[in-house]
């Protein structure tokens, strides 16, 4: 991404919302609708204020329009009257188009457009889908690294391409709106949390090792974390966070596969955690999967105070670190990076 653009960027949202008045100004969001009936309740819920209902309409001669007042920008989820999640946008100043296809069930990962934060999180999402990983980065890292004060910062700095590191840096310094938000004081605290299963910071003394945990395997057996790392025969283990139920983890397990068959006689160990919480579908599924390596499931799956995923501080799955076996030492945790082409490195 050319420098250029972005700061086009960061004057379009400056000169947006200084224009914003929260008691007179309003944002449009509106779109086309398919597969859902005349008269069908839609909602918007405010991801930052505790999924608060903040707008609420419904489809008309298939379409809808919402008219939101303003009083700070924030992330929020579009839901039908039966809570089905339809889609999920930045609501700023402008008009927002967002077109439902409820016929579809990957629809709800289709952007929405018409406003600076949401054009451009869709830019990126595209540069990813295209496979153009690098520019995608390049644009998250200078969002993330710039004075940016704005929600699309907020939100990236809650997405698994960002260190904790740059997102305790980003909440410090929002605008004062953004910072008043239930979200961010909850956000900070997971980010602590996160810090904890990154690779240190560079110039830090002291590295961040693996938190444990045991588990049972698929015959019941309990197989723990660091059974597995203290094991002499593993230079690196790969701790996976996955589910069945998760379509993205399903569609990595070919390049596990591929992972395991070049690096496990040479070093490799793979750990899976799933975080199903109907068993006998993870059960039913493993014998097929193809998955020959260590797999247990969380027990208390999901997030509460018992999960790994709380204690690992995941934002999504498939999440997957890398455990230095000489040390203990995490050493990798990146979801949007390749892991191959890391793999790859540690075993040149």
């Amino acid at each position: 991404m050319k420098t250029s653009h972005f700061v086009s960027f960061l004057v379009g949202l400056t000169v947006c919302f200084s224009a914003c008045h929260p008691q007179s100004d309003y944002c449009t969001v509106k779109g086309s609708v398919k597969g859902l009936k005349d008269g069908t309740k839609l909602e918007l819920q405010d991801e930052y204020d505790h999924f608060k209902v903040i707008a609420t309409t419904r489809v008309k001669e298939g379409a809808y329009e919402f008219h939101p007042g303003v009083s700070a920008p924030t992330h929020v989820y579009l839901y039908s009257g039966d809570e089905e999640q339809l889609k999920d946008f930045f609501l700023e100043p402008g008009t927002i188009i967002a077109d439902i296809d409820a016929t579809d069930e990957m629809d709800y990962a289709a952007f929405a457009a018409g406003t600076p934060s949401n054009d451009l999180l869709r830019e990126i999402n595209q540069l990813e889908t295209s496979g153009d990983l690098d520019a995608a980065s390049a644009i998250r890292d200078e969002v993330l690294n710039a004075e940016e004060t704005g929600i699309l910062a907020l939100y990236l700095a809650d997405a698994n391409g960002a260190t904790a590191a740059q997102g305790l840096v980003v909440l410090d310094r929002l605008s004062e709106e953004l910072a008043a938000k239930p979200y961010v004081d909850e956000f900070r605290e997971t980010l602590a949390r996160r810090a904890r299963t990154e690779p240190a910071p560079e110039g830090s003394e002291s590295p961040n090792y693996f938190i444990d945990m045991e588990f049972p395997d698929i015959d019941g057996n309990l197989i723990s974390l660091s059974s597995v790392v203290n094991n002499p025969a593993n230079r690196y283990i790969l701790l996976d966070f996955w589910a069945t139920w998760c379509d993205p983890c399903r569609q990595s397990i070919p390049k596990l596969q591929a992972l395991y068959k070049e690096y496990h006689n040479k070093g490799l160990e793979i750990y899976s955690v799933s975080e199903d919480e109907n068993e006998k579908n993870w059960k039913s599924f493993l014998p097929e999967s193809g998955m020959n390596w260590v797999n247990v499931r969380d027990t208390h799956p999901g997030r509460n105070e018992k999960s790994m995923w709380t204690e690992y501080a995941l934002h999504g799955i498939p999440t997957m670190l890398i455990i230095d076996g000489e040390t203990g030492a995490i050493i990798f945790r990146d979801r949007k990076k390749d892991i191959a082409t890391v793999i790859a490195s540690l075993f040149q």
